[in-house]
């Protein structure tokens, strides 16, 4: 995120902590730096974490077909 890592550890455990909040901005690159789409890091719980994080990695015409078999047909 650019950040050394004593500032970027600090800034982590706030927001793990609740402490403080992050900003979409902040979400996008430390989502970027961990490898993860940013709904990954915001998901409900950690079944639909994986599942994000599953579907982010199928191609895009992996998801398009994964999306017609559940009935999403608007797109």
């Amino acid at each position: 995120m650019g950040l050394d890592k004593k500032l970027a550890s600090s800034r982590v455990n706030r927001y793990e902590t609740e402490v403080s909040g992050i900003d979409l901005d902040g979400l996008g690159k430390l989502a970027d730096t961990l490898g993860v789409p940013m709904a990954y890091l915001v998901a409900e719980d950690k079944v639909t974490a994986a599942i994000l994080l599953a579907v982010s990695e199928l191609s895009s015409e992996d998801r398009l077909k994964l999306a017609r078999q559940l009935g999403i047909a608007s797109l």
